[in-house]
Protein backbone atom coordinates (compact mmCIF):
# COMPACT_ATOMS: atom_id res chain seq x y z
CA UNK A 1 0.00 0.00 0.00
CA UNK A 2 1.62 3.41 -0.78
CA UNK A 3 0.19 6.66 -0.71
CA UNK A 4 1.65 9.07 -3.13
CA UNK A 5 2.06 13.24 -2.02
CA UNK A 6 4.76 15.73 -1.33
CA UNK A 7 2.63 15.99 2.17
CA UNK A 8 4.19 19.19 2.91
CA UNK A 9 2.66 20.54 6.65
CA UNK A 10 0.93 16.90 6.65
CA UNK A 11 -2.24 18.95 7.16
CA UNK A 12 -5.76 17.82 7.21
CA UNK A 13 -6.26 17.29 3.68
CA UNK A 14 -2.79 15.30 3.65
CA UNK A 15 -4.07 13.08 6.53
CA UNK A 16 -7.76 12.43 4.98
CA UNK A 17 -5.74 10.65 1.92
CA UNK A 18 -3.05 8.94 4.46
CA UNK A 19 -6.21 7.89 6.39
CA UNK A 20 -7.78 6.26 3.59
CA UNK A 21 -4.62 4.32 2.64
CA UNK A 22 -4.67 3.25 5.94
CA UNK A 23 -7.93 2.02 6.19
CA UNK A 24 -7.63 0.02 3.41
CA UNK A 25 -4.10 -1.31 4.47
CA UNK A 26 -5.83 -2.37 7.13
CA UNK A 27 -8.69 -4.44 5.02
CA UNK A 28 -5.77 -5.82 3.02
CA UNK A 29 -3.49 -6.65 5.62
CA UNK A 30 -0.43 -4.90 4.10
CA UNK A 31 1.83 -2.79 5.75
CA UNK A 32 1.64 1.42 4.69
CA UNK A 33 3.85 3.40 2.98
CA UNK A 34 4.11 6.69 1.97
CA UNK A 35 6.39 8.20 -1.29
CA UNK A 36 7.28 11.55 -0.96
CA UNK A 37 9.79 14.07 -2.42
CA UNK A 38 13.03 16.29 -1.14
CA UNK A 39 12.13 19.11 -2.84
CA UNK A 40 9.20 21.25 -3.95
CA UNK A 41 9.17 21.87 -7.85
CA UNK A 42 9.64 25.39 -7.55
CA UNK A 43 12.61 25.41 -5.83
CA UNK A 44 14.29 22.76 -8.92
CA UNK A 45 13.11 25.36 -11.98
CA UNK A 46 13.74 29.23 -11.78
CA UNK A 47 9.65 30.07 -11.50
CA UNK A 48 8.33 32.97 -10.51
CA UNK A 49 7.78 31.72 -7.35
CA UNK A 50 11.05 30.09 -6.55
CA UNK A 51 12.41 33.27 -4.50
CA UNK A 52 9.02 33.16 -2.29
CA UNK A 53 8.29 29.42 -1.81
CA UNK A 54 8.73 28.15 1.69
CA UNK A 55 8.27 24.79 3.30
CA UNK A 56 5.99 24.28 6.22
CA UNK A 57 7.94 21.28 7.49
CA UNK A 58 11.82 19.95 7.19
CA UNK A 59 12.24 16.86 6.25
CA UNK A 60 12.56 15.47 10.12
CA UNK A 61 9.62 16.77 10.71
CA UNK A 62 7.34 15.31 7.88
CA UNK A 63 8.89 12.28 8.80
CA UNK A 64 7.77 12.34 12.41
CA UNK A 65 4.54 14.31 11.33
CA UNK A 66 3.93 10.49 8.98
CA UNK A 67 5.03 8.31 11.62
CA UNK A 68 2.25 9.77 13.59
CA UNK A 69 -0.21 9.18 11.20
CA UNK A 70 0.95 5.39 11.48
CA UNK A 71 2.86 5.05 8.24
CA UNK A 72 5.10 1.91 8.34
CA UNK A 73 7.67 3.15 5.97
CA UNK A 74 8.76 6.38 3.90
CA UNK A 75 10.12 6.80 0.63
CA UNK A 76 11.43 10.33 -0.07
CA UNK A 77 12.50 10.98 -3.56
CA UNK A 78 15.08 12.96 -4.48
CA UNK A 79 13.19 15.39 -6.97
CA UNK A 80 16.10 16.76 -8.96
CA UNK A 81 15.72 17.65 -12.70
CA UNK A 82 16.42 14.70 -14.22
CA UNK A 83 13.03 13.20 -12.08
CA UNK A 84 10.99 15.61 -13.41
CA UNK A 85 11.52 14.61 -16.53
CA UNK A 86 10.76 11.44 -16.69
CA UNK A 87 7.25 10.12 -18.48
CA UNK A 88 4.79 9.05 -16.68
CA UNK A 89 5.13 5.14 -17.56
CA UNK A 90 8.64 5.30 -16.76
CA UNK A 91 7.45 6.90 -12.94
CA UNK A 92 4.87 3.89 -12.54
CA UNK A 93 7.44 1.54 -13.97
CA UNK A 94 10.50 2.38 -11.93
CA UNK A 95 9.09 3.70 -8.63
CA UNK A 96 5.38 1.73 -7.91
CA UNK A 97 5.90 -1.33 -9.77
CA UNK A 98 9.68 -1.98 -8.42
CA UNK A 99 8.71 -1.57 -5.12
CA UNK A 100 5.81 -4.37 -5.46
CA UNK A 101 2.99 -1.74 -4.95
CA UNK A 102 -0.51 -3.81 -4.45
CA UNK A 103 -2.72 -0.94 -4.10
CA UNK A 104 -2.01 3.35 -5.23
CA UNK A 105 -3.82 6.01 -3.09
CA UNK A 106 -3.58 9.71 -4.11
CA UNK A 107 -5.56 12.78 -4.08
CA UNK A 108 -7.37 13.92 -6.70
CA UNK A 109 -5.18 16.68 -7.83
CA UNK A 110 -1.85 14.46 -7.44
CA UNK A 111 0.13 14.51 -10.97
CA UNK A 112 3.07 13.07 -11.68
CA UNK A 113 5.66 12.76 -15.01
CA UNK A 114 7.12 15.60 -16.91
CA UNK A 115 5.75 18.74 -16.44
CA UNK A 116 2.93 16.88 -14.20
CA UNK A 117 1.34 15.75 -17.25
CA UNK A 118 -0.67 12.77 -15.98
CA UNK A 119 -3.04 12.54 -13.23
CA UNK A 120 -3.66 10.11 -10.05
CA UNK A 121 -6.60 8.66 -12.86
CA UNK A 122 -4.86 8.76 -15.19
CA UNK A 123 -2.38 5.89 -13.74
CA UNK A 124 -4.14 2.84 -14.85
CA UNK A 125 -3.47 3.40 -18.35
CA UNK A 126 0.57 2.68 -17.11
CA UNK A 127 0.68 -0.24 -14.69
CA UNK A 128 -0.57 -2.90 -16.70
CA UNK A 129 -2.99 -3.65 -14.22
CA UNK A 130 -0.15 -4.56 -11.71
CA UNK A 131 -1.61 -2.78 -8.71
CA UNK A 132 -5.12 -1.06 -8.15
CA UNK A 133 -5.32 2.74 -8.01
CA UNK A 134 -7.67 4.63 -6.03
CA UNK A 135 -8.75 8.39 -5.97
CA UNK A 136 -9.43 10.05 -2.73
CA UNK A 137 -11.57 13.43 -3.02
CA UNK A 138 -10.75 16.70 -1.45
CA UNK A 139 -11.10 17.90 1.75
CA UNK A 140 -13.21 21.24 1.93
CA UNK A 141 -13.55 23.55 4.89
CA UNK A 142 -15.87 26.51 4.45
CA UNK A 143 -16.33 25.24 0.43
CA UNK A 144 -12.74 25.69 0.33
CA UNK A 145 -10.08 23.09 -0.66
CA UNK A 146 -7.85 22.04 2.26
CA UNK A 147 -3.92 23.08 0.79
CA UNK A 148 -0.78 23.77 1.86
CA UNK A 149 -0.71 27.16 0.09
CA UNK A 150 -3.78 28.39 1.52
CA UNK A 151 -1.44 27.51 5.74
CA UNK A 152 1.45 29.22 4.27
CA UNK A 153 -0.16 32.23 3.39
CA UNK A 154 -2.08 32.03 6.92
CA UNK A 155 1.62 31.66 8.32
CA UNK A 156 2.62 34.40 6.56
CA UNK A 157 0.54 36.61 8.18
CA UNK A 158 0.48 35.57 11.28
CA UNK A 159 -2.89 33.87 11.43
CA UNK A 160 -1.50 31.11 13.48
CA UNK A 161 -4.99 29.68 14.97
CA UNK A 162 -6.54 29.27 11.60
CA UNK A 163 -3.68 27.99 10.42
CA UNK A 164 -3.41 25.39 13.39
CA UNK A 165 -6.90 24.29 12.42
CA UNK A 166 -6.35 22.95 8.86
CA UNK A 167 -2.82 21.57 9.50
CA UNK A 168 -4.57 19.56 12.72
CA UNK A 169 -1.75 20.19 15.04
CA UNK A 170 0.82 22.80 15.96
CA UNK A 171 2.52 24.64 13.34
CA UNK A 172 6.19 23.87 14.65
CA UNK A 173 9.38 25.25 13.84
CA UNK A 174 12.18 23.19 14.05
CA UNK A 175 16.15 25.11 14.89
CA UNK A 176 18.42 25.24 18.23
CA UNK A 177 18.27 27.28 21.08
CA UNK A 178 21.77 29.81 21.75
CA UNK A 179 22.34 32.16 24.34
CA UNK A 180 24.83 34.80 22.80
CA UNK A 181 25.02 36.79 26.24
CA UNK A 182 23.73 35.89 29.62
CA UNK A 183 21.52 39.03 30.01
CA UNK A 184 19.93 38.16 26.76
CA UNK A 185 16.66 36.51 25.62
CA UNK A 186 17.24 32.55 23.56
CA UNK A 187 17.97 33.30 20.14
CA UNK A 188 16.55 30.50 17.75
CA UNK A 189 17.69 29.63 15.13
CA UNK A 190 16.19 27.98 12.51
CA UNK A 191 17.07 24.50 10.98
CA UNK A 192 15.97 25.30 7.80
CA UNK A 193 15.95 28.97 6.18
CA UNK A 194 13.47 28.04 3.59
CA UNK A 195 10.76 26.97 6.44
CA UNK A 196 7.73 29.85 6.57
CA UNK A 197 8.30 31.96 9.44
CA UNK A 198 5.46 34.47 10.81
CA UNK A 199 5.07 38.04 10.38
CA UNK A 200 7.13 40.40 13.32
CA UNK A 201 5.16 40.19 16.15
CA UNK A 202 5.12 37.69 19.65
CA UNK A 203 3.62 34.57 19.59
CA UNK A 204 2.69 32.01 22.46
CA UNK A 205 4.58 28.81 21.72
CA UNK A 206 5.01 25.53 23.36
CA UNK A 207 8.81 23.90 23.21
CA UNK A 208 9.74 20.92 22.69
CA UNK A 209 13.69 20.43 24.25
CA UNK A 210 14.34 17.00 24.49
CA UNK A 211 11.99 15.30 26.69
CA UNK A 212 11.24 18.63 28.21
CA UNK A 213 7.49 20.42 27.39
CA UNK A 214 7.28 24.09 28.23
CA UNK A 215 5.53 27.09 27.46
CA UNK A 216 7.04 30.29 26.23
CA UNK A 217 7.21 33.37 24.07
CA UNK A 218 8.38 33.61 20.74
CA UNK A 219 9.89 37.03 18.96
CA UNK A 220 10.29 38.20 15.80
CA UNK A 221 11.56 41.55 14.62
CA UNK A 222 14.27 42.67 12.07
CA UNK A 223 17.08 41.18 14.52
CA UNK A 224 15.74 37.66 14.53
CA UNK A 225 13.91 35.33 16.56
CA UNK A 226 14.01 35.15 20.19
CA UNK A 227 12.39 32.84 22.98
CA UNK A 228 11.38 33.59 26.50
CA UNK A 229 10.99 30.78 28.23
CA UNK A 230 7.86 31.16 31.34
CA UNK A 231 10.13 28.82 33.96
CA UNK A 232 13.02 30.15 35.07
CA UNK A 233 14.03 27.28 36.42
CA UNK A 234 13.28 25.12 33.16
CA UNK A 235 14.79 28.00 31.07
CA UNK A 236 18.22 27.60 33.07
CA UNK A 237 18.51 24.05 32.94
CA UNK A 238 17.87 24.35 29.12
CA UNK A 239 20.80 27.13 29.19
CA UNK A 240 23.19 24.68 31.61
CA UNK A 241 23.34 22.29 28.37
CA UNK A 242 24.50 24.38 25.77
CA UNK A 243 22.56 25.02 22.27
CA UNK A 244 19.79 22.96 22.44
CA UNK A 245 17.46 21.24 18.97
CA UNK A 246 13.91 22.44 19.52
CA UNK A 247 10.44 22.50 18.26
CA UNK A 248 8.45 25.97 18.56
CA UNK A 249 5.21 24.73 18.10
CA UNK A 250 3.25 28.31 17.46
CA UNK A 251 -0.05 28.59 19.40
CA UNK A 252 -1.20 32.09 18.49
CA UNK A 253 0.16 35.61 18.10
CA UNK A 254 -0.47 38.42 20.35
CA UNK A 255 -1.67 41.94 19.78
CA UNK A 256 -0.64 44.74 21.99
CA UNK A 257 -4.49 45.64 23.68
CA UNK A 258 -3.48 49.48 22.11
CA UNK A 259 -3.69 47.81 19.08
CA UNK A 260 -7.14 46.90 17.23
CA UNK A 261 -5.61 45.34 14.70
CA UNK A 262 -7.67 44.38 11.97
CA UNK A 263 -7.34 41.26 9.44
CA UNK A 264 -6.62 43.61 6.64
CA UNK A 265 -4.01 45.55 9.33
CA UNK A 266 -2.43 42.18 9.78
CA UNK A 267 -2.04 41.10 6.30
CA UNK A 268 -0.68 44.40 5.56
CA UNK A 269 2.39 43.92 8.04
Amino acid sequence: MIALGFFDGVHQGHQHVIARARQLAHERHLPLAVMTFNRHVSRVFNTSRQTDFRYLNTISQKLALLAQNQVDTTYVVDFDRDFAGIAPEKFVRDYLMALNADVVVGGFDYTFGRGGQATIADMPRYNHDAFDVVVVSELAQDQQKIGSTQIRRLIKFGHIEQANELLGHQYALAGQLVQSRQDEPLQFRPASRLQQLPPQGTYDCQLTVGTMELTGKLSVNRRGLSVTIADLKASRMVLSTGSQTVELGLLKRRVARSQQVTSAQVIAI
